[in-house]
């Protein structure tokens, strides 16, 4: 039989996607799983139970990683979705799998950093077995609310590398929040447009120009989710291998510098770095986003231990001192304002005192300098 080849113009069919939903407690997110297209929902995080009469499709109690690990294609057979519910769930059963070898534990318990990448391996092997058998997969994650300076930004509950991996290999992933209407009532919306507030993908193009899509009543729209991830599949199959790859790199992207942004610690700079992609079309890109960040930081990279270092802490004046140091200043005939100028500082405030004996030094010198001229 021939080869059938697809001309690069000409769209690919995607019969199967990888959809991601996080969300805040109690709405549902459970429950909204069992609406995709013949569900089975892997249980991890033993909630299935709660969802009462809104459970409409399998479950698998997962107990332990062998539970699903076993599961034969012929076992999934019958049906079209797999939920993983929640995929943060997933990650820590894979890793309490590997600990019950001893050669995957560190002296204190934990697990090795080369288990903790195997771990990641296994997870990403399974999914893609998945996808490969024709199965729909949707993520289910708890959101967590993070602080960067005055915003609040919400994002999967998830350790920073694994959470960008899946950034990665989603097609489309969304935040599942309530808002209040018009009408002053409360509603459940899924915003798939990413913005400062939360992160999102939308390869379906979703939600029209808003990227929102509202929830419905699951008890008379049983096949929600089925249909939000027919119509981001039938959005996606309109498009060429080259339009989605470019929807993709740029969504990335987008992710990336946002994640960069959000950095606090040189442990976040750290999984950024271990998650980069050299092969990425914007790696270039994310680079400087993630150098610009560290720098912003004041991160330095420890080349020998191959890692990111936070900035030592900060030890300034008290009172006591800064009154001394003005009286210092003051008795060689100078102003905090021409010092300030001559240490390149904003204010005498940002001297640390294990500077203190080196600028009363560069301030005796500096008064000199001026006698002198």
């Amino acid at each position: 039989m021939a080869l059938q080849v697809i001309p690069a113009d000409q769209p690919l069919q995607v019969s199967a996607i990888i959809t991601y939903i996080y969300a805040d407690p109690g709405l549902g997110k459970t429950s909204m799983g069992f609406t995709a297209d013949k569900a089975i929902s892997f249980d991890f995080d033993k909630g299935a139970h709660r969802t009462g009469e809104l459970r409409r499709g399998a479950v698998v109690q997962v107990k332990q990683w062998s539970d699903v690990a076993n599961l034969t294609p012929q076992d999934l057979a019958p049906y079209n979705t797999v939920v993983i519910d929640t995929v943060g769930a997933m990650l820590e059963s894979i890793k309490t799998h590997l600990m019950m070898s001893a050669t995957n534990k560190q002296k204190d318990g934990s697990l090795k950093l080369k288990a903790q990448g195997l771990a990641n391996n296994i997870f990403k092997q399974y999914v893609n077995t998945l996808i490969a058998s024709g199965k729909d997969v949707v993520f289910i994650a708890h959101a967590s609310e993070d602080q960067n300076g005055d915003q609040v930004i919400y994002r999967p509950d998830l350790g920073g590398k694994n959470r960008n991996e899946l950034y990665r290999i989603a097609d489309i992933m969304g935040y599942l929040t309530t808002v209040t209407t018009g009408e002053g009532k409360n509603a459940r919306v899924i915003s798939f447009k990413p913005c400062p507030t939360h992160h999102a993908k939308n390869a379906g193009g979703l939600g029209g120009e808003t990227g929102e899509v509202w929830v419905p009543d699951l008890k008379t729209n049983p096949t929600f989710l089925a249909d939000v991830i027919k119509q981001a599949k039938d959005h996606i199959n309109t498009m060429t291998p080259e339009q989605i790859a470019a929807i993709k790199a740029q969504e990335d992207l987008d992710n990336w510098v946002q994640s960069c942004a959000e950095a606090q610690y040189a442990s976040d700079l750290n999984q950024l770095t271990e998650s980069i992609d050299s092969e990425h079309q914007y790696y270039k890109n994310m680079r400087v986003a993630l150098l610009k960040r560290a720098a912003d930081m004041g991160c330095t990279f420890d080349k020998e231990r191959k890692s990111w270092v936070d900035p030592a802490e900060f030890f300034g004046l008290d009172d006591e001192q800064l009154a001394a140091l003005q009286e210092f200043i003051d008795e060689r005939g100078l102003d905090a304002k021409t010092v300030c100028e001559h240490l390149g500082l904003d204010a005498l405030s940002q001297i640390e005192v294990k500077q203190l004996d080196g600028v009363k030094k560069d301030i005796d010198q500096l008064a000199k300098e001026i006698i002198k001229a």
